[in-house]
């Protein structure tokens, strides 16, 4: 008897592009999820502290936190 286990959608990818992928997969989902509970940090925003590792001057910190700790959620699913 076989299994047929079911392919990551990112089964086929070059290495590039799923990197490109999966980070964009990451900041929409981070960014929708802390906004709904009140991060004012935009997409763009939520991107560049990902990306860069660097602050929003005039932004909370807690939202910088709440960011970075949900991407590091998401990198444990991955």
């Amino acid at each position: 008897m076989t299994t047929d286990r079911p392919q990551p959608f990112t089964a086929g990818l070059d290495g590039d592009i799923k990197a490109i992928l999966l980070a964009q997969v990451r900041n929409l989902w981070t960014h929708a999820s802390t906004a709904i509970e009140g991060n004012t940090l935009t997409l763009g925003d939520a991107a560049f502290v990902l990306e860069e590792g660097l602050t929003i001057a005039g932004k909370l910190l807690r939202d910088h936190q709440e960011v970075y700790g949900h991407a590091k959620g998401i990198e444990v699913i991955y």
